[in-house]
This record gives structure tokens, sequence and C-alpha cells, in this order.
């Protein structure tokens, strides 16, 4: 029988740690091979390859992304963290709340992991900044899949 309250810390630890200087590949340590991650502006994502991809395209269009733990707490194989999500927007500052649901096995491996937080934000941050559209657009990042066609071309 697993000792969640450590496979808790465990996994917290290395969710912070993989935000302080985040790489492609930060969160390998942390996620299953098929993991499943669902999250606001960005398509859902089965596997560590994918997300390794969507990372990068992350981080060039945002290479100050942060995140700070806040809190965090766990029943059994359930883990929430509140974190707050801190970047350069074009020239603007940008501190975005986020709580992420976790679903783990007993060795602290990341199944599935749905974030939330509020997409408006950041959205109306990239709008108001003419300077932040085309990088925005050569990115690849957002849901739709039929862009993400069109990038690929």
């Amino acid at each position: 029988m697993a000792d969640w309250h450590s496979v808790h810390e465990k996994v917290v630890a290395g969710f912070a740690a993989s935000w302080d200087r985040p790489e492609p590949d930060s969160w390998d340590g942390l996620l299953a091979e098929d993991v499943e991650l669902n999250q606001p502006l960005l398509p859902r994502m089965k596997g560590r390859r994918q997300w390794r991809e969507e990372a990068g395209r992350l981080l060039a269009l945002l290479p100050d992304l942060r995140s700070d733990v806040l809190s965090w707490t766990g029943d059994a194989d359930i883990l929430f963290i509140e974190h707050r999500l801190s970047a350069t927007v074009g020239r603007v500052p940008a501190r975005i709340p986020a709580v992420d649901k976790i679903w783990l096995t007993d060795s602290g491996k990341v199944l599935r992991r749905d974030a939330f937080f509020d997409p408006l934000s950041f959205a109306q941050l990239v709008m108001r900044q003419p300077s932040m559209w085309l990088p925005w657009w050569r990115s690849g990042l957002e849901p739709l899949a039929g862009r993400r066609r069109f990038h690929r071309k």
C-alpha cells in the first residue's frame, strides 16, 4: 500500500522543480509514458512525446514562463496543485492563477493531468499587443487543429 502523503510530496517537489527551469523534457520524470494532458489553449495530448512538442512551442513563445506552487492537497491517487503561472507576454508581465488535478500511480507517475485556468486573461493580453500576433500565429499554440495542419505545410 502506497504512502500517499510521501508520493504527493515527491510529485509536488518534481512539479515545482520542472516549472522552476522549464525545458520541453523537464517533466519526463513525472509523466507516465502514456500520460493524458488536458488544458486550456492547447490541444488534448496523449503521451510524453506530444507534451515535449507542445512545451517546446509554448516555451519558444514565452521563454520566461514559470509557475510557483502556492498550495496542494491530495487524497490517495488524486492530487490538486494550486500554482501561479507567470510570463512576459510581449512587454507585459502576466500572472495567471491555475489549479492542476492530477491522477497518480502509487509510484508517483502522472497518469492524467487536467489544468484549470482562465484562458481569456492570456488571450486578452495577446490581443492587446499587435507585436504578439505573428509570434502567436507562428507558434501553432491553440486548440484549433485545422490551423495546426496549415502550419505543417
